[in-house]
Parts: C-alpha cells; sequence; structure tokens
C-alpha cells in the first residue's frame, strides 16, 4: 500500500488520519508530568533516612564485634587459668592419693606384723609365780 500513496498526497493523508500512537505503558507515564514536591522531598527524606540507617547499623555491627572479640580473648584466657588449675588439682589430688596409698600400705603391714608379734602379757608362761604376776599388773 505504502507505494501505491507515494505520489499522491491526498491518500498520504487519508492513510496518516487512521494511523494512531500506541498508548504509553504505565511505567512512562510520568515522565510528561511535572515533578510531584511532596514525592521529592519524601524520596530526599527517604535517602537520609536509608544512610542514617545504615551508619547505625555499621556501629551497632562494629560494637559487636569488637564485644565478641573482647569475650573470646576473656574465654580464652579463662580457659587457660582454668586449665592451669586443674593441672594444679590434679597434682594435688595424686600427691593426696600417694599419701592415702602409703598409709594404707602402712596399716597392712602394721596388722601383718601385729599378727607375728610374741604373745601378750596376759598370757603367762604357766613356770612365772603369783608374785611374778601381780607385779606385772602394777
Amino acid at each position: 500500500m505504502p507505494d501505491q500513496i507515494k505520489a499522491d498526497t491526498e491518500s498520504m493523508s487519508a492513510y496518516s488520519s487512521k494511523l494512531t500512537a500506541p498508548e504509553m505503558p504505565p511505567s512512562l507515564a510520568r515522565l510528561g508530568t511535572p515533578p510531584n514536591l511532596t514525592g521529592l522531598f519524601e524520596g530526599i527524606a527517604m535517602s537520609v533516612l536509608d544512610k542514617a540507617a545504615t551508619a547505625s547499623m555499621a556501629a551497632f555491627m562494629a560494637k559487636m564485634t569488637e564485644e565478641m572479640v573482647t569475650d573470646s580473648t576473656k574465654v580464652k584466657t579463662a580457659a587457660l587459668t582454668y586449665s592451669a588449675a586443674d593441672v594444679t588439682s590434679a597434682l594435688e589430688l595424686a600427691t593426696s592419693a600417694t599419701k592415702v596409698l602409703k598409709q594404707g600400705i602402712d596399716l597392712v603391714k602394721k596388722t601383718a606384723g601385729s599378727g607375728q608379734q610374741q604373745p601378750s602379757t596376759a598370757e603367762k608362761p604357766a613356770d612365772q609365780t603369783a608374785s611374778d604376776a601381780s607385779q606385772d599388773l602394777v
């Protein structure tokens, strides 16, 4: 069709009157309107608020990181202290166990030795006289 109307101005005019521009998509509808001042101020305020929130969050994260490092150091120090205390307690326990074991061995030796001792003074030989027995009681 465009070949037929190339030189005919009336046909070109009739053809162009039937042509219409497509509708503007909703996403581009604001391009032709003047800026909304309320929206402009809201946008600026949201930008400032976003920057303040970002700075606040960064400060909070820095503080939390510092506290975590400090707590980690305290925990490591406490662990080393407890480890040293555990070693000391273990040595004291081993020393005490050795003393108790030695006392037990001494008691066993004493008990075993008392079974092999000479007869007690209550059992007197038959040839001892009554006067000798009375002197033993005193």
